[in-house]
């Protein structure tokens, strides 16, 4: 069993409290799936980049048992049947160097056209409007993922959006990845607007970053569906990365003010526009084509913001 998974006290948690320090965000979803399908108390923090999870002391000997039994049927998997790559231009280097710059896109996007003020006249142009939307400014899809509202609200989409797209551009490609993530945006903004009543406004990147949230968990749940060829391991498995992205919307995707239509939008056009990949096991994608859609989706906000600066 990894030995992360045993609590190790953190001493600037609550005293009532132990810590368990998953290996990884990946790690972090599977161990919370496993925790609120036992009905366990948790709460969920990120120090420095590290995940945590704090855990009431009265429950901790029953969760580190539940995550103790996970780590158990891991190693259970079927020999000679290891977890496939959905593609071979998935590099870990590549993939954080790609979120960064799309972090640092949102940053830049920020500096260059502030806070979010309604009476700005490029703000206006760019923000999500349900009743602009209908009348055919089809681009306020894309160019609401780039505004936001102050700093909180910037930093807390950079901060989703770097650690859920590393997963996802390290499963699919720098292109793909980018493809998949800013279509499922545009779908889950759509969507909301369909939805909203007719007074909706709306700005910020969190519909990209819970596309994002979406992509990996279909990938995710696909990728154990294939691992392990008993039909009871794959019932046991197959949910977990689904349910743990679910939980991870419920945390941080329905806080007061949040936009919970498009958070869940996006989440469910990320994992609608995944499954084909993750049912056929993974795409090959040409470097080529992985710059290509890289160009396409950077076109893409730049054809949007000038016909929203035009309109």
């Amino acid at each position: 069993m990894n030995s992360t998974a045993r609590p190790e006290p953190d001493p600037l948690s609550d005293a009532s409290e132990l810590t368990l320090t998953p290996s990884s965000a990946d790690k972090t979803l599977h161990w919370i799936a496993v925790l609120s399908a036992a009905g366990l108390d948790y709460r969920l923090s990120c120090r420095h980049g590290v995940w945590q999870l704090h855990i009431p002391h009265e429950q901790a000997r029953m969760a580190t048992a539940e995550i103790d039994a996970f780590e158990r049927d891991e190693t259970a998997a079927t020999p000679g049947v290891p977890p496939p790559r959905l593609t071979p231009a998935g590099t870990r280097r590549m993939a954080r160097w790609s979120a960064f710059w799309c972090a640092y896109g949102l940053v830049w996007f920020h500096l260059w056209l502030g806070a979010f003020d309604g009476s700005n006249p490029m703000h206006a142009a760019g923000a999500m409007s349900r009743t602009e939307w209908l009348k055919g400014d089809w681009w306020r899809s894309i160019t609401a993922l780039t505004l936001h509202s102050g700093l909180v609200h910037l930093a807390a989409n950079t901060v989703f959006i770097y650690f859920v797209g590393q997963a996802v551009l390290g499963e699919l490609g720098r292109g793909l990845g980018l493809a998949l993530i800013l279509a499922g945006a545009v779908l889950g903004n759509t969507l909301a607007v369909l939805f909203a009543d007719s007074d909706y406004r709306s700005v910020g990147a969190s519909t990209a970053c819970f596309a994002a949230l979406g992509v990996i968990s279909i990938l995710q749940a696909g990728t154990l569906y294939r691992r392990y060829r008993s039909w009871l391991q794959v019932r046991r498995r197959a949910w977990i990365p689904l349910a743990s992205g679910l939980a991870l919307l419920g945390i941080t995707g329905t806080a007061p003010g949040s936009d919970i239509g498009a958070h869940l939008f996006g989440f469910m056009a990320g994992g609608m526009l995944a499954l084909p990949i993750a049912s056929r096991g993974g795409v090959r994608v040409s470097a080529a084509m992985q710059w290509a859609l890289t160009a396409l989706c950077a076109a893409s906000v730049a054809l949007a913001w000038l016909l929203a600066a035009h309109a």
